[in-house]
């Protein structure tokens, strides 16, 4: 009886010496630390965030998404602000849902400010409470993916490189104030970064159950944020760079190794291609399955032709007639959301950089985002960890996982930067766990042995950063408005970021407190944020357009820098605000700042006057 052919199993990247780290602790003892250190730093970022929590306003986008999340649960509908995917908010408002919050009017279809203001009126005093517990559920996904770091900085670089990722991730005021606020952000990095690491694992070792799990991840993510659809053509191209080095190294070098007929391992190669194939089928398939499953396969199968379209892409392509009867295997209100984004994208917002505004993003922006908002000690390691993939040690996978990862990290800034939505670099936040994962690499540093100068003085550097990366939370709680020393330090990071780099609405309730000390009875407030000043206590009026008039004011840095957009009227309705119709605050010092995002000013009649000669003078001038 001829003897069957033995069915091809999956063939792992070869751990080739220095690549992946050694199979035991990297430094003597290190094992008896290792997680305890993880633990401590995990829990310091996650007390700090709760801190946090505990102080802040509700910031601009989270006075509507937590409230939407307990009308979901309340209603059964995902339509309202439909841009954002269910799962983050439904899981934000569980505390409200035990504990019998209430979400105002259910029954009409309200804007998302008017969303939050029912909210708020429906729980008076208790509202501030269920924003706190709300956030409490946020912040564990900055945990989740501190394990996540953790995990794939020990797999392909060692303990040490383990433990500087994790410090760099604890230590980086951006991530810890996402991790603090109810949005869809801190939930996008988390399992951006667990797919990408399910992803890295399945190239490696390409199983079936590593296929499946790859695919749950890769459905769940764009339903923390659509962004995260990005991922699918992405993962295709990074599993190539991690696959196809190994597929190289095997052929007939191998075969005359082992004896075996190189026409026979061709023949196995075929095989494992093929499964391989359908390894990816599956995954995606479940991926799909885990979106229709969200929306509760609500609409799945609708034609093209009968779905109700805004933007102009989707229209364009729903006007194919090709195309009008084919069903589309996505949930209506999935489909609602990617419309809703095409519209978003087809807008000019305007945008602002190193004191320049424009309604044409900057290529530029989130170059200067990252150069602004990260730690210093965060930037040099990146940059000591390039080494090792400009020149990699010997038999190692270091370049490859480098292009892994720096691939994986550009996409994002790089997409983000031809996008007019440039607001804030909490749109590539699934970019920096990423950049903690690569400057890991800079503890090779630590583990060589050489005497050269080089490798020294790159010794002491290491060390030195890993000192000082603690130093960047040292503004506590003020982590959102964190700039670090290349942008000026917080002070002076109006100059070069505003709106949620800086000012998101987090500092009403310190204004409050401040006034009450200072004894205001009556302030002009032009706030950038949604919670009504009125609803907490606080008395006041619309600033002067244009020209000042004496008297206490608190302006928002957004709006003292010029932004345009909108403030509640003396009568609690919205009024939206032009470029510079605040910008003149700039002309004066501020009494204190509140956090720094809202600046107070007390003017007198002398400051009124010397303002109106500098414009004058300045009109004179320029007539000249």
């Amino acid at each position: 009886m001829p003897k069957q052919a033995s069915r091809p199993t999956p063939s792992p990247i070869p751990r080739l010496p220095g690549g992946d780290g050694p199979a035991k602790p990297s430094f003597d003892g290190s094992w008896r630390w290792f997680w305890p250190f993880v633990a401590i730093c995990l829990v310091l970022q996650a007390v700090l965030a709760v801190d946090c929590a505990r102080q802040w306003t509700p910031t601009h986008d989270e006075y509507w998404h937590l409230p939407i999340g307990l009308r979901m649960w309340k209603s059964g509908r995902f339509d309202d602000d439909v841009i954002n995917p269910p799962p983050v908010r439904l899981w934000a408002a569980i505390p409200l849902v035990l504990g019998g919050a209430k979400p105002g009017d259910i029954d009409s279809k309200l804007d998302v400010g008017d969303i939050g203001d029912a909210f708020w009126k429906a729980n008076g005093d208790q509202a501030r409470g269920w924003f706190f517990w709300g956030r409490l559920m946020i912040v564990p996904l900055a945990t989740l993916t501190g394990l996540a770091v953790v995990v794939w900085s020990r797999s392909w670089y060692g303990e040490r490189a383990a433990l500087i990722s994790v410090l760099l991730w604890t230590c980086c005021p951006t991530a810890l104030a996402n991790s603090a606020i109810v949005t869809h952000d801190l939930a996008l990095a988390a399992f951006w970064t667990m797919t990408l690491l399910a992803l890295a694992g399945f190239a490696e070792l390409p199983t079936w159950r590593r296929a499946i799990l790859f695919g749950v991840l890769l459905g769940l993510t764009p339903l923390t944020k659509l962004t995260g659809l990005i991922l699918v053509p992405l993962s295709v191209v990074l599993w190539f760079v991690l696959r196809l080095g190994a597929v190289k190294q095997r052929s007939s070098p191998e075969a005359k190794l082992i004896g075996v007929d190189p026409a026979t391992l061709q023949l196995q190669a075929g095989g494992r291609l093929r499964t391989t194939f359908m390894q990816w089928v599956v995954a995606l398939s479940v991926s799909l399955a885990v979106i229709n499953a969200c929306y509760l396969f609500r609409g799945t199968g609708t034609p093209l032709g009968g779905l109700k379209l805004a933007s102009s892409r989707l229209q364009a392509v729903q006007q194919i007639n090709a195309l009008t009867s084919v069903p589309v295997l996505l949930p209506v209100d999935f489909v609602a959301a990617l419309d809703r984004l095409s519209q978003d994208l087809e807008r000019h917002h305007p945008v602002y950089l190193d004191g320049e505004w424009s309604d044409r993003p900057f290529a530029r922006y989130y170059a200067a985002a990252m150069c602004y908002k990260l730690p210093i000690s965060t930037l040099i390691l990146m940059l000591v960890a390039l080494a090792s993939v400009v020149r990699p040690r010997q038999n190692s996978l270091d370049r490859r996982h480098g292009v892994f990862l720096i691939v994986a990290a550009l996409v994002l800034p790089v997409l983000a930067s031809g996008s007019s939505n440039q607001i804030g670099i909490r749109y590539v936040l699934p970019t920096i766990p990423l950049l903690c994962v690569f400057a890991g690499q800079s503890a090779r540093w630590l583990n060589c042995d050489s005497v050269s100068l080089r490798s020294v003085w790159m010794k002491r550097v290491v060390w030195a950063m890993l000192v000082a990366a603690p130093l960047s939370l040292r503004f506590h709680p003020h982590h959102l408005a964190y700039f670090n020393v290349i942008a000026g330090g917080p002070l002076n990071g109006r100059w070069h970021l505003v709106d949620s780099n800086l000012d998101w609405g987090q500092d009403l309730y310190a204004l409050k407190a401040f006034l009450d000390q200072q004894h205001v009875d009556d302030v002009g407030l032009a706030y950038f944020g949604t919670v009504s000043s009125d609803s907490i206590g606080i008395k006041s009026h619309v600033p002067p357009s244009r020209f000042p008039q004496a008297g206490w004011y608190a302006i928002s840095a957004n709006f003292v820098q010029g932004r345009p957009h909108a403030i509640r009227g003396d009568d609690g309705k919205r009024l939206n605000v032009g470029l510079e119709e605040f910008g003149y605050f700039r002309f004066f010092e501020p009494v204190t700042t509140i956090g720094y995002s809202i600046y107070v000013y007390r003017l007198s009649q002398q400051d009124v006057a010397r303002y109106a000669a500098a414009l004058q003078q300045l009109e004179r001038e320029s007539g000249t």
